[in-house]
């Protein structure tokens, strides 16, 4: 397990480090999706005074990735809060090494409430870094 969370902190600072040389500010969010569910955390933050955005991060060496309802009604109550724009941020390592961003209405729910991408079928709907900003 902590092998994972470490990969997943690496994989949140290379990403906040894109935003940084492309001239956004962007922090990583310590502690998100952990401890007090009182108030929402996404896991990184990024803005350039223009535009701000609140990403859910996530990799996988898999095809599917699978986000909980909750990960998701957090990052749009905090986005909601805060006047970004909520967005997740996927890397299919097995796929490419670059980064997708999804919008939330284009997240498909599973049967149990929850959301999926699959790469397959919703790569078309991911925004690459550069379209993004």
């Amino acid at each position: 397990m902590m092998k994972m969370t470490r990969k997943g902190i690496a994989a949140e600072r290379q990403l906040v480090n894109k935003f940084w040389q492309s001239n956004y500010a962007a922090i990583r969010v310590p502690a998100s999706g952990a401890g007090s569910k009182s108030v929402p955390k996404p896991d990184i933050v990024v803005g350039n005074g223009q535009k701000y955005y609140a990403f859910e991060v996530k990799t996988t060496k898999l095809e599917k990735l699978y986000l909980r309802e909750d990960e998701i009604d957090e990052l749009v109550s905090f986005s909601d809060a805060f006047g970004s724009e909520p967005l997740v941020a996927v890397r299919f390592k097995t796929k490419t090494r670059e980064w997708l961003f999804f919008e939330i209405h284009h997240l498909r729910r599973t049967t149990s409430g929850n959301y999926i991408i699959d790469y397959e079928e919703d790569f078309s709907k991911g925004l690459d870094f550069n379209s993004l900003l």
